[in-house]
């Protein structure tokens, strides 16, 4: 089952310009089938030759020696004889390559009848190999595991129509503050939305769990993405003897996903020393595993030098180290299940345009996320309980009244509102929405 996914929409627009195309994201976020979706896209829209779109793997070594040999004469072996128009050569799993980078770029400045489009599944080796010789010559997009309206595409049509309708809004507000019409009190679709937005919060976006129906086969599916991982990027990344440091270091993450990193701990946990342990959490990182958020300050010092809360990319993954599917209403962890499938989302929106921030003062005032946009900031704040009238928490209402932004957000379970707070106009919306 091919599901059609969001990022075709942000790629559109590039496919005819000159510069090369790097997509990068988790490995089993769907990278591979991507380009059978763009490859039908370019036929079936951009009206483009069949012979003139060729798909290939680095994981095939005949083909990456051969690119290493003589870049030059690989990508003009794509390109059919006699015919003037644009080739495109598509090539998965671009991260196996000696010194990517550098051939790109001859193969940029050198031909000028074909277009090149790479995957990867390290941040590290495609910007680190390929971006900083291709500035000006290369255009970056993630692709992450499926977002809920992706997974609402895949097994509930209705709903996704519904969702559609409704996200388009609120992430028109978040990122243009371009206002609409809110129906104060419950949402009508909540108890339809719920028991999906729960499971996806447990299981995640990786295609092949959110497409499998039984859960013997998601369990599995997500314990041999984790044993791949481990086994083709981060032992390789990292040249560990042993993953065991890196199998505990991860355990406790899951535990603490959303809490403040105490180094400390963590050294003690996975046994790292403080060095190698910077490293693992770095290689976690540019791996699509987890990502940092840094505290709020003014002062921008402050903000580099206090300790990040960390998120996981995909809440299966997370959930699946802790050996707990279970479904919310048995689990502990609920809240920062949630919390953790708000901030996926928020990251995505945020990429490329602004960042995001969390909020605490010493006295314990605290608010989830700060988002930066369009030159302002927006507190966003978490409550995943039913509401019947609109009511903010004493942390939200300190950031507000300290900093005074001209919008706010609460994502609640079930309820639509808008109250004023002095100068800023807080929203309230079903977290589904997001």
């Amino acid at each position: 089952m091919i599901i059609e996914r969001d990022i075709i929409k942000e790629i559109k627009p590039f496919i005819k310009r000159d510069e090369f195309i790097s997509i990068i994201g988790p490995r089993q976020s769907g990278k591979t089938t991507f380009l059978g979706i763009l490859k039908e896209y370019l036929v079936n829209e951009l009206k483009i030759r069949r012979d003139l779109i060729s798909n290939i793997t680095f994981e095939d070594r005949r083909l990456l020696m051969e690119f290493e040999s003589d870049p030059i004469s690989f990508a003009r072996s794509f390109m059919p004889s006699g015919i003037k128009e644009k080739s495109y050569l598509m090539i998965d799993e671009f991260q196996y390559t000696q010194d990517g980078g550098q051939k790109l770029k001859l193969i940029y400045d050198t031909l000028k009848g074909i277009k090149i489009i790479v995957t990867g599944s390290s941040s590290l080796d495609i910007k680190a190999k390929v971006s900083r010789f291709m500035v000006g010559r290369i255009l970056t997009f993630c692709l992450y595991p499926f977002n809920f309206r992706e997974y609402l595409r895949a097994h509930h049509k209705r709903l996704e129509k519904i969702y559609a309708e409704n996200n388009d809004k609120v992430t028109d507000y978040l990122l243009k503050g371009r206002q609409f019409r809110i129906k104060r009190g419950e949402d009508l679709f909540y108890r339809e939305f719920i028991p999906e937005y729960e499971r996806f919060s447990i299981w995640g976006g990786y295609p092949a769990v959110v497409l499998s129906e039984q859960e013997p086969v998601r369990k599995k599916l997500l314990r041999d993405i984790y044993n791949n991982y481990i086994l083709k990027d981060i032992k390789t990344l990292l040249e560990l003897a042993t993953e065991k440091n890196l199998f505990l270091l991860s355990q406790y993450l899951a535990l603490q996903a959303g809490n403040i990193i105490v180094y400390r701990n963590l050294s003690q946990a996975s046994g790292l020393q403080y060095r190698k342990l910077k490293d693992h959490l770095n290689i976690l990182k540019e791996t699509f595993i987890c990502s940092e958020v840094k505290p709020f300050f003014k002062n921008r010092q402050k903000e580099l030098s206090k300790n990040p809360k960390l998120y996981f990319i995909d809440t299966g993954f997370r959930n699946n180290l802790m050996e707990n599917m279970n479904s919310l209403n048995k689990r502990v962890d609920a809240g920062a299940i949630i919390e953790n499938t708000c901030f996926i989302r928020l990251n995505k929106l945020c990429a490329g345009i602004g960042k995001i921030n969390f909020w605490r003062t010493k006295a314990g005032a605290e608010v989830d996320f700060i988002l930066h946009n369009r030159g302002g900031i927006i507190p966003v704040e978490i409550k995943y309980s039913p509401f019947t009238k609109e009511k903010l928490s004493k942390g939200f209402v300190s950031f507000v009244e300290s900093f005074k932004p001209h919008y706010g957000l609460v994502l609640t379970k079930n309820y639509w509102g808008t109250i004023q707070r002095g100068k800023t106009k807080v929203l309230f919306i079903p977290v589904y929405y997001l």
